[in-house]
């Protein structure tokens, strides 16, 4: 986890944020979103916008697989790194 926080943390793009945005979604097994409802397992990043919009729809869906699953720390490692990229996202564009 701590090597794909360093690869956004060198991000210099919103290009580059949403590349390496897009790789760590990719490893996300089917498993891993099994404990969302069905209206939040879709994950798609197509531009920087699409970061902060997502980090907030698998927030609010953590929420509620948290309280209904044990088997969330995947979701929390996913919400986690959204954030993260959201906050790169607006440092490059607030520099």
């Amino acid at each position: 986890m701590n090597a794909w926080f360093k690869e956004i943390d060198r991000a210099t793009t919103k290009a580059e944020v949403v590349a390496n945005a897009r790789d760590y979604c990719a490893l996300m097994h089917p498993r891993d979103l099994a404990p969302l409802s069905m209206d939040f397992r879709e994950i798609r990043i197509e531009s920087d916008s699409d970061i902060p919009r997502l980090r907030e729809k698998l927030a609010r869906g953590y929420a509620d697989a948290r309280s209904h699953a044990s088997e969330v720390e995947k979701l929390r490692d996913l919400v986690s790194y959204l954030a993260k990229a959201s906050e790169k996202l607006d440092e490059i564009r607030n520099p």
